[in-house]
């Protein structure tokens, strides 16, 4: 039976926690689109419709209430399975839930695209160019799916190996916070990262921007190296890529070239 003092120990630090790193993030992510240097790195032209930012907003409030509370059942009622924290184990957690996550959403991501799951996965994308609240507005039903990865995914590699509670919060908070970040409007990607090998495991925000404006293809999380090995690439994401970092933002929901 689940202690309620012990879930209010974790569920109220861990909602200020999710509340602040999503409210620095979307700070960070708006701050960087009215720059000088956002502006000369817009990725999409098209204008936001109106009420777009209202709905996203709602949508947060949710996710930042549900995502704790889950997390914090989890933790209080020791379902997952934890070892001694050191920096060996916290390193390795960290790398195996980043790589479990990405593999568990790539499948989650590209099941929701399929006609009969859609409906789940409609309502992220009324957003077709996207602000840093896009991230976290989705309907219940896939903040549940996410839940699979935040929790289920961990407790899987916790069958083979014990995780560090350390790496594993540490992992928690860099996938908000670069999932908040990671929708802005603004590619910050340096001009080489399609020919470095960091691509594979991290993708530029123009990577992600495509799946919103075309809606197929481009299903992974924080990486390149799923839709690579599922062959779902647009084939132009590079062109697309160099065109928004000389300044040229894409048109008409990813369209290349002059307007």
């Amino acid at each position: 039976m689940l202690d309620v003092s012990t879930f209010l120990a974790w569920y109220l630090p861990l909602t200020a926690a999710h509340v602040g790193l999503t409210a620095v993030a979307v700070a960070l992510g708006i701050a960087a689109e009215r720059s000088p240097f956002g502006r000369a790195r817009q990725i999409q032209s098209d204008p936001l419709p109106p009420g777009q930012l209202r709905r996203e907003l709602v949508s947060n409030v949710v996710f930042c209430l549900l995502a704790p509370a889950a997390l914090a059942a989890a933790l209080a009622a020791d379902a997952l399975p934890l070892g001694p924290d050191t920096l060996l184990r916290g390193l390795a957690t960290f790398a195996l839930c980043s790589v479990g996550f990405d593999t568990y959403y790539y499948g989650l991501h590209r099941a929701m695209h399929l006609r009969r799951l859609m409906p789940i996965h409609r309502h992220h994308h009324l957003s077709r160019v996207t602000t840093p609240l896009t991230g976290q507005s989705m309907s219940l039903l896939e903040m549940l799916g996410w839940l699979g990865g935040y929790i289920g995914v961990p407790w899987l590699i916790g069958q083979l190996v014990p995780l560090g509670l350390v790496g594993y919060l540490a992992y928690l908070a860099y996938n908000v916070f670069g999932n908040v970040l990671g929708h802005a409007n603004v590619e910050m990607g340096p001009p080489a990262l399609t020919r470095s090998p960091t691509v594979w495991f991290v993708h530029p925000y123009t990577f992600h921007a495509l799946h919103h404006a075309r809606f197929t293809r481009h299903f992974g999380f924080a990486s390149t190296f799923m839709d690579r090995l599922g062959r779902t690439e647009w084939p132009d994401w590079v062109d697309a890529y160099e065109q928004v970092i000389r300044g040229e933002p894409l048109h008409d929901h990813g369209k290349l070239g002059p307007r």
